[in-house]
């Protein structure tokens, strides 16, 4: 049985990376926009594991304005939608401006994927809202990469084909024609999320709105995370005049996501045009604090841009606006702002600080208990001052958070093997280094531990 399913796995993962390397032959091209180096390496590395040259069929930028920028120039000219993996967060803001450009403008050229370590559910359906085709969190495997690649370009089976032409017929109005394909589409997926969504807009076209509403509430009732029903029950209830429903289903959008300021900005202005002062009132504090935090956001980014630039010329004063921008944010601090905890971390280590380090670390495993590779950063600064009986131990941790840590990079493999080596456990050490020269052949570190152990 285990022997089946290992060749099942394999026959899908082949698959995949046909389909990924079909779309190159073709003439696509990967865009990557993130500052996370050891992700960037992961990918090359997938993509030079199918013997393709990554310089030909790969671009890379960390900035979104770049991004954004670059796919401009290549929407136009490739005979393929583009795949962007794009960093969720980087050092200035979140990747939502970009991905709305993005999709305003090369909608049918670009499929993106955001990649994240850390994932709010609020931010994920903001970012779906605005056009993100997927999410990857972080660490990923090389076939993990490969499958959500594969999925971005061939999102279409015959379900898909069908859908996409009804659309297109609707947008074109012939309905009757619609219609049956809509018909098709329940056939071979009964109470289909998007047959609903589809079968709605053609009543919408109609003038049948009771009946839209009804396949719309039928879309929103199979998949509730979905927003896509919402915001087309809330259409509907603008065409037909009823601010009750209206403001029902934008009570759920912000139940849904939260963080769209516009929307409760929406929901202020109706409760307005009710004469419900109080109930407007409420929702435009909220838009403020909404906006407040975003403020709050910059603050703290601009102070780690700051520390960034500073770098290696002046360590004390990086430190220095780093711990300013943490403290800037104060009791909003969440899972979001670990990436300045693990800049922070970096530094103190670089400087020799590993106790400091390992402190700060610490602080943040307040704000995300648990997480993997904060432990995993503990271990390292503990082996960074010899006490490597403590770095297995969060090393241990790490693995336990979450095994595919070690699938992130070779260095991790490499790390947790030097702690087991150091407390004489050879055996286990052999096995990272093994996990980490699968992951990069010629990693020379890893390389010369082995040949020490054997």
């Amino acid at each position: 049985m285990a022997t089946m399913m290992r060749l099942k796995t394999d026959q899908t993962a082949k698959r995949y990376e046909k389909i990924v390397l079909d779309y190159f032959n073709e003439g696509g091209l990967l865009l990557v926009c993130s500052d996370d180096e050891a992700f960037v390496k992961a990918l090359r590395f997938t993509i030079s594991q199918l013997k393709l040259d990554i310089r030909n069929f790969c671009r890379e930028v960390v900035e979104y304005d770049d991004l954004v920028t670059l796919a401009g120039k290549l929407a136009g000219k490739s005979a393929v939608p583009l795949i962007v993996f794009l960093e969720r967060r980087m050092r200035k803001a979140s990747c939502i401006k970009a991905v709305k450009v993005l999709k305003g403008f090369y909608a049918d050229k670009t499929r993106i994927i955001v990649v994240s370590s850390e994932t709010s559910r609020a931010e994920i359906v903001l970012a779906h809202e605005v056009g993100a085709d997927s999410f990857v969190t972080k660490p990923i495997s090389a076939n993990a990469i490969i499958e959500k690649a594969a999925f971005a370009i061939r999102p279409n089976t015959q379900l898909g084909i069908l859908m996409d032409r009804c659309a297109t017929l609707l947008e074109s109005g012939e309905l009757a024609d619609a219609e049956t394909l809509a018909r098709r589409i329940f056939e071979i997926k009964p109470d289909s999320l998007k047959g609903h969504l589809l079968m709605g807009d053609l009543e919408v076209r109609r003038g049948n709105h009771k009946e839209a509403e009804t396949h719309y509430l039928k879309a929103y009732k199979s998949e509730k995370l979905y927003i896509e029903p919402l915001k087309k029950l809330v259409d509907l209830s603008v065409q037909t005049g009823n601010t009750d429903k209206k403001l029902f289903f934008l009570n759920k959008l912000d139940a849904l996501s939260p963080l769209n300021f516009e929307r409760k900005v929406e929901i202020g202005e109706t409760y307005l045009s009710r004469d419900e002062s109080d109930k407007a009132r409420e929702y435009f504090e909220q838009a403020k604090k909404v906006v407040s935090k975003v403020a709050a956001d910059m603050v703290s980014e601009s102070l780690m841009e700051i520390a960034r630039k500073i770098g290696e010329k002046d360590e004390e004063l990086a430190l220095a606006y780093m711990t300013e921008a943490i403290e800037a944010k104060g009791g909003d601090l969440t899972r979001d702002d670990l990436w300045m905890f693990n800049n922070r971390g970096i530094v103190l280590r670089r400087q020799g600080k590993w106790r400091e380090a390992v402190d700060n670390y610490d602080k943040a495993l307040a704000l995300a208990p648990g997480d993997a590779g904060l432990y995993y950063n503990i271990g390292v600064a503990y082996a960074d001052g010899r006490a490597y009986d403590k770095a297995w131990e969060s090393f241990q941790k790490a693995l336990q958070a979450d095994e595919a840590i070690v699938l992130q990079a070779p260095s991790v493999g490499y790390n947790i093997a030097m702690a087991l080596h150091r407390i004489r456990r050879p055996v286990e050490a052999r096995k990272y280094l093994g996990m980490a020269l699968e992951l990069d052949p010629g990693y020379e570190p890893a390389k010369k531990l082995l040949e020490s152990l054997s």
